[in-house]
């Protein structure tokens, strides 16, 4: 069932150039969809257009998979849904198995090594990446803000947009809630706690 679908309407004045296509997802409860929300906002604080785009599969309460769409461009985005994903930053099986179909031939996966066991339907080309994200954020103190941990991993390993850009989003988004969030992002970008 679709969700929420929102543009920028920012300049291209950011790094990115072209069409990037990225898929969060992982179980309800684990703030994918705000993960996925975060990096849209990071992109247009960074002068790109963004749409955003969350999908959950099964009901809405935890543990039913739940999936960011989020397209990123320097231009107009004509289609606003991903068909073709250059990154994936999957947290189940569920997630990786569901998210498949919509990956690029040669896409980076980062894959939760503890919720994602089986790499059958991944191809040759694909640039995997199977790091204890969930684990790690849990021992450093950021169960809650789990999310921005991924996030911080996800933008580090791929560069898709500047840590700064996403931290001004983390700031804006969380306000006074910011701190903890930040903190997380940073661990999970390498900036942080070990």
């Amino acid at each position: 069932m679709p969700g929420e679908t929102m543009e920028s309407a920012a300049g291209a004045t950011g790094a990115v150039r072209g069409r990037h296509e990225v898929l969060l997802a992982g179980e309800g409860g684990q703030g994918m969809v705000l993960a996925g929300v975060v990096l849209a906002e990071g992109a247009v604080l960074q002068g790109l257009r963004a749409v955003q785009s969350q999908w959950v599969l099964g009901s809405a309460a935890r543990g039913s998979l739940a999936r960011s769409e989020v397209v990123l461009s320097d231009g107009e985005i004509a289609f606003p849904r991903v068909r073709a994903a250059g990154v994936l930053l999957a947290l189940t099986q569920t997630a990786l198995d569901r998210s498949l179909p919509l990956l690029a031939p040669e896409a980076t996966v980062i894959l939760d090594e503890d919720g994602v066991r089986e790499l059958a339907g991944l191809g040759p080309d694909h640039r995997v990446r199977r790091l204890p994200i969930v684990r790690t954020a849990s021992r450093l103190g950021f169960r809650r803000s789990m999310n921005m941990y991924a996030l911080g991993v996800l933008v580090s390993e791929t560069g898709v947009l500047d840590h700064a850009s996403v931290e001004r989003a983390i700031r804006k988004k969380f306000g006074a809630k910011a701190p903890p969030n930040l903190e997380a992002f940073r661990a999970g970008s390498g900036g942080g706690p070990d």
